[in-house]
């Protein structure tokens, strides 16, 4: 083997090398948190109140956290995962009733009419 061919090898040894060195990726993973069960208002719920199971009623006011969702306004509620009784109230009236089975990591939506 010549010295040329050496050079010549060495090259191509030192070019791979540089080549796999450029050619790894990074990958960003993000974990959602799935060990809760989430009930998620929507409709026309101002005013009412929201009682979960036989948990004390939650008076849905514009005090309570929402956000925009397909143009719609949503309230998120934390639940335990299982079945959960659902109630909303207005005035005093039971104008939804819901028995929903929720596992962890998932959200139901209710609407409010």
């Amino acid at each position: 083997m010549t010295a040329s061919n050496s050079i010549k090898g060495f090259i191509f040894l030192l070019f791979s090398f540089l080549m796999l060195g450029c050619t790894s990726s990074y990958e960003s993973v993000t974990q959602v948190d799935d060990t809760k069960a989430f009930i998620l208002l929507t409709g026309n719920f101002e005013g009412a109140s929201l009682q979960i199971n036989k948990n004390e009623p939650i008076l849905l006011s514009d005090k309570i956290e929402t956000f925009k969702l397909d143009g719609n306004t949503v309230a998120k509620f934390e639940v335990r995962s299982g079945t959960n009784e659902v109630r909303v109230y207005k005035d005093g009236i039971l104008v939804l009733y819901r028995k929903l089975y929720v596992t962890n990591g998932n959200s139901i939506e209710v609407n409010v009419k």
